[in-house]
């Protein structure tokens, strides 16, 4: 037999949700089974499933040792040891450690800067994502345990493009995980893009419309009207800075708030009114974007989250603490070719800010 007592990370789901993590091996039908038999009890009780769970109740599970070997199997990380070891080796760019490309860190939450080329979630590629970094992160600071993975898993509550830089939010608790997601919603957290793309655009612009994703190509496609299961998004800009760079390339520097958040929205938004970010593979100008590698070795798109501005939260809240405070990230080298002197980080610096 063993117990297990509710902690604030498994509170507030339902039961049947928590013994389908914990007993990971086990079909749902074998579960109901166990708590009909009473073999699963709630505070001393028989249970339904459907109870919603509360910070210190007591679950009492009635099985052999063998068969929690059998129903409780470890959660991996990453699937070999070899992919954990290129995920380290992948946890180091430019000879920076990890833990450099943190903005800020708390008890709930954590703030990180986010490469090019690195995933923010996995997608069964087998490559190492923001996710599974900060899980061994946590993990090496002795806060996470693989028990605890049993019930719950910290995870990124937003995600970027693979090749997009920039501000990731991690939940390292569930109240904390919650309330991320759903402020990320009811888009209540700003959302702050940094672009540099082709052309000279005007001072200021807002883009509207309907995005279609097409999952086979992984491209999404931008029109007029809400049909074929098409989702309504909307982007606005501010330009930062018009220039021009070697061979009369014009450029702009822009500041873009996307107030909603779908699939790849930023730059296929800016590429249908013929400023497509400067380096991006899919909607961009490909002649361009080699000429700028060869020139620059420029290999992603530059685009940047650089801010994250968080809503006012209830008094009430976990996370009132950060009530209307805003993050900043500094972008990477491969902006700094198309950034005047006054929009570039202090030396060493890790914040990078707007004004």
């Amino acid at each position: 037999m063993r117990e297990l007592r509710i902690g604030e990370n498994e509170a507030g789901q339902r039961l049947d949700k928590l013994l389908r993590k914990y007993l990971r091996r086990a079909e749902n039908g074998f579960l109901y089974k166990m708590l009909r038999k009473k073999n699963i009890t709630l505070n001393g009780r028989k249970a339904s499933g459907k109870e919603l769970l509360k910070e210190g109740d007591l679950l009492k599970l009635f099985f052999s040792e063998e068969s929690f070997q059998k129903l409780c199997a470890p959660l991996p990380l990453l699937s070999e040891t070899k992919e954990r070891e290129e995920g380290r080796a992948q946890a180091e760019w430019e000879g920076e450690a990890f833990s450099s490309r943190i903005v800020y860190e708390d008890e709930n939450l954590l703030l990180f800067n986010k490469p090019a080329g690195l995933l923010s979630q996995s997608d069964g590629s087998g490559l190492p994502s923001v996710n599974e970094l900060c899980l061994f992160y946590l993990m090496e600071k002795g806060e996470l345990g693989r028990e605890q993975l049993a019930s719950f898993r910290p995870g990124v509550a937003n995600r970027l493009d693979r090749n997009t830089t920039g501000l990731l939010l991690f939940g390292k608790t569930l109240p904390a995980l919650q309330e991320l997601s759903f402020c990320l919603k009811k888009r209540t957290i700003g959302k702050y893009y940094l672009a540099v793309v082709l052309g000279h655009t005007p001072e200021q612009g807002r883009i509207e419309g309907f995005l279609r994703k097409d999952p086979d190509k992984n491209r999404v496609f931008l029109q007029e009207e809400a049909s074929g299961g098409a989702k309504e998004v909307q982007s606005e800009y501010r330009r930062l800075f018009a220039g021009e760079s070697g061979e009369q390339i014009s450029f702009s520097v822009l500041l873009v708030h996307l107030i909603s958040g779908k699939t790849h929205q930023i730059r296929v938004h800016l590429a249908s009114v013929s400023h497509p970010i400067l380096g991006d593979p899919k909607y961009g100008d490909r002649d361009l974007n080699r000429l700028l590698q060869k020139r620059t070795g420029l290999r992603s798109q530059l685009l940047h989250a650089c801010e994250l501005r968080f809503p006012k939260f209830p008094e009430d809240s976990r996370l009132s603490y950060l009530s209307e405070k805003s993050f900043y990230a500094s972008p990477p080298r491969s902006f700094l070719p198309f950034l005047p002197k006054k929009y570039r980080p202090p030396e060493g610096s890790r914040l990078f800010q707007i004004k």
